[in-house]
């Protein structure tokens, strides 16, 4: 039997019926979707800026521009008053460093030793160096070549807070890592 709809074909109504309704729910496929957000210019957690060297701000990747970015590459290390012990907080930032350091094999890095102004010239300098390479003799017994790590001690000359206060005190117990020169 022939159905006819006015003249009409049913089938070929009904086709018609089923395309326009398949192509009305149909989504529009043309945005592409990534998960991978190193990739996106849209990146919501700044993955594309960039520091002074060219490079993204990715604190996962290392590269040598980033290694000295001070707010993803090598953290500064802090001691006790009259210590050269390594502080738990200070192993943990250097296994961070280790991490960072071995990312980048061509960097040869600068350990600074700094003190606070308590204490004669002579004796923060020391303290100081003691500061520096039991930095360095940590980074070594994690994995990073003690080649690759020289040693400089600044005693008392160099303070990153000139207060006269614990609270500069502390700050100015540290040692620092830097582009060796």
């Amino acid at each position: 039997m022939n159905a006819r709809l006015n003249g009409v074909p049913f089938m070929l109504l009904a086709m018609v019926c089923v395309t326009i309704l398949a192509s009305g729910c149909k989504k529009n496929d043309d945005t592409i979707i990534s998960t991978d957000i190193t990739d996106s210019d849209d990146d919501p957690f700044g993955g594309n800026e960039e520091n002074e060297f060219g490079d993204a701000l990715n604190p996962n990747i290392m590269t040598e521009g980033l290694i000295f970015d001070a707010a993803v590459g090598l953290q500064t290390v802090y001691f006790d008053y009259n210590s050269f012990d390594l502080r738990p907080d200070a192993l943990s930032t250097l296994r961070d460093n280790a991490d960072k350091i071995k990312q980048v094999p061509g960097v040869i890095i600068q350990v600074e030793g700094h003190c606070d102004e308590r204490g004669t010239q002579e004796y923060n300098f020391a303290l100081a160096e003691k500061r520096a390479l039991a930095v360095r003799a940590h980074l070594a017994n994690l994995g990073v070549s003690g080649d690759r790590i020289i040693t400089i001690s600044y005693g008392e000359e160099d303070p990153v807070d000139m207060g006269h206060n614990e609270r500069a005190w502390a700050m100015n117990r540290r040692s620092e890592f830097n582009r060796a020169q």
